[in-house]
């Protein structure tokens, strides 16, 4: 079976190449620092691994009226429109891509060799 490991996103406690995948799911909004998050993706993958997030769409009309009733609330959920986190793991090493739009949307990276 599988096993969950409780971390900070910033400081996986994996070593290098460590994985073959990494799934995030409705949570990355949430991520006081979404680029060390993404850095620290791409030191425990593998050359060739995939990291794929899912994420609400704040320039949809839904994912506006999400962003909006967690900032009500309190919450400092920093959103991404899709090409924008596409273009941030693009910069963290990853070949990136928008797999699926809408208001909720997921972008697909493979970690490029060297990273």
């Amino acid at each position: 079976g599988l096993s969950g490991v409780a971390g900070d996103a910033g400081r996986l406690p994996f070593r290098d190449n460590a994985v073959d995948a990494a799934l995030v799911v409705d949570a990355f909004h949430h991520l006081p620092d979404q680029g060390a998050a993404l850095l620290e993706a791409a030191r425990v993958l593998a050359p060739g691994g995939v990291l794929v997030i899912r994420e609400f769409d704040p320039t949809h009309p839904l994912g506006r009226g999400l962003a909006a009733a967690e900032r009500a609330i309190g919450m400092d959920s920093q959103f991404l429109a899709p090409d924008a986190l596409s273009t941030d793991l693009d910069a963290a090493g990853f070949d990136a891509a928008v797999v699926d739009r809408g208001f909720g949307y997921t972008v697909a990276g493979v970690l490029e060799d060297g990273s």
